[in-house]
């Protein structure tokens, strides 16, 4: 009895330590976030002077309205919000205050700020690479 224990313990040991993984990895990248929206744009374009200003959106008692993250950069405020409803609420709501831009991105919004002297075709190419980057989210 005693000679079936121990391949059997072994067996069992080999299989623990070994787990229930495929020959694949997986490794899960995180998700788009303001952060690494305003990275990949600054790719395209300097934005200067990127702060995480996340605590003037959010007042940490979840609202379902509340921003996520917001990266704000001289030229640009990159809005994280959980969804694309939300998103596209606050786009209406912003867009125009103080001669400001407001753009949505899936669930991101862009505001551009007026009083930053911004080239419109920069400002049309950093738009089209965040909806890019929006659209391809899982």
């Amino acid at each position: 009895m005693r000679t079936r224990t121990i391949p059997a313990a072994i067996l069992t040991a080999a299989l623990a330590l070994t787990g229930c993984s495929s020959s694949e990895e997986t490794t899960d990248e995180p998700g788009l976030t303001a952060q690494s929206m305003v990275d990949q744009l600054s790719d395209l374009y300097p934005l200067p002077n990127p702060r995480d200003n996340t605590g003037s959106c959010n007042d940490g008692k979840g609202h379902k309205d509340s921003c996520q993250q917001l990266i704000t950069t001289d030229p640009v405020s990159v809005y994280e919000l959980a969804t694309a409803e939300s998103a596209a609420t606050w786009t209406k709501k912003l867009d125009g205050v103080n001669d400001s831009s407001a753009v949505q991105a899936g669930r991101f919004m862009l505001v551009w700020k007026a009083d930053y002297p911004s080239d419109e075709d920069a400002v049309a190419e950093m738009t089209a690479k965040a909806q890019d980057l929006a659209a391809k989210e899982k």
